[in-house]
């Protein structure tokens, strides 16, 4: 079988593009599936016109890190035959293209942070939902403002990339305990470093992978952060590399779907899989698998992590999952 991805080797969605290609490389392997990577260096353009290229010399194609690359796939791919297998683009519209997710969606990113509030200790407290720049950050702001009570909400806010002070002073100044959102990882990290010291408690995107305590250190204890899999949590059937984190997860897991539809379909032609896949029901390591008629993921979410610890003990604890919330010693 043959298997094809666009991903970013380099550009500024490297860091989660290489956890991906690390995850699709894993199960290639040991799939014995022929598998190439091209490097679309984190430009949608390149993402779109790469993908659009492999996917017509390929049995199974796998899409780009990034909702800003993903929409580009799925403008490119509308109305072709192949399948993508988007383990990567979380906010990504519907165009016509046979796009299917294996991750959940943006607005479900915070659907369980009441919840993860009350287990710790902070049920009740002042939120501001921040807007990050793009798509996906527009559509994680909006998941916050559903899953927070009206009373929960201090105020909603806009990020300016250039000035992330400005949001920190401002959730100060509405009376939050906790600025709640986030987008691209750059961003995260910008504004984190922002809200170091200012005694408000953050809740990003950036808080659910390992590169929020590699690049803030301490000031993240007792934040939280969305994320598709945490690692110790149910162990992939396929061993991910050290140091692998949920992109990696994703991508593994897309691998594993699409390689189950494919056997369903009895092929992997482009029809026949495209079937196969909105109608199968799976669950991974991952969690579970069912997609609608457009392909869009109707069953997973994100869990809850919350960073614990100080220095080299500095981990991420899970404080929530779909279905049920889950308390842990502080």
């Amino acid at each position: 079988m043959r298997a094809c991805a666009a991903l970013a080797l380099s550009g500024r969605y490297a860091a989660m593009g290489r956890q991906a290609a690390a995850g699709l490389r894993a199960w290639a392997d040991d799939r014995g599936v022929a598998l190439r990577i091209e490097d679309d260096r984190s430009e949608p353009e390149e993402s779109a016109r790469l993908l659009a290229a492999l996917a017509a010399t390929a049995d199974l194609a796998f899409g780009p890190y990034g909702s800003g690359p993903a929409r580009a796939v799925a403008r490119e791919m509308a109305g072709r035959a192949e399948v993508v297998w988007n383990h990567g683009g979380a906010a990504v519209p519907r165009t016509g293209a046979r796009l299917v997710d294996v991750l959940g969606p943006a607005e479900s990113y915070w659907r369980g942070l009441p919840a993860a509030l009350e287990a710790l200790g902070e049920g009740g407290a002042p939120v501001a939902v921040v807007r990050c720049p793009g798509g996906f950050g527009a559509a994680v702001a909006e998941g916050a403002l559903r899953a927070l009570p009206g009373g929960d909400r201090a105020a909603t806010l806009d990020l300016d990339p250039a000035d992330p002070g400005a949001c920190a002073g401002a959730a100060l100044k509405a009376g939050a305990r906790w600025l709640v959102g986030g987008g691209r990882a750059e961003d995260d990290l910008a504004l984190g470093r922002a809200l170091a010291g200012t005694g408000l408690r953050a809740g990003l995107v950036v808080c659910g992978v390992g590169l929020a305590g590699e690049e803030l250190g301490d000031a993240v204890a007792g934040w939280i952060g969305p994320a598709q899999w945490a690692p110790g949590g149910p162990p992939p059937p396929v061993a991910l590399p050290p140091g692998a984190d949920y992109p990696a997860a994703q991508a593994l897991a897309a691998g594993l779907l699409a390689e189950r539809a494919a056997e369903l379909a009895g092929s992997p032609r482009p029809d026949a899989l495209w079937d196969a896949a909105r109608a199968m029901r799976a669950t991974t390591f991952l969690g579970p698998y069912a997609v609608d008629g457009g392909g869009r993921q109707t069953a997973h979410a994100p869990l809850i992590v919350a960073w614990r610890g100080r220095g080299a003990g500095l981990r991420r604890e899970v404080v929530w999952r779909p279905g049920g919330s889950e308390r842990l010693p502080g």
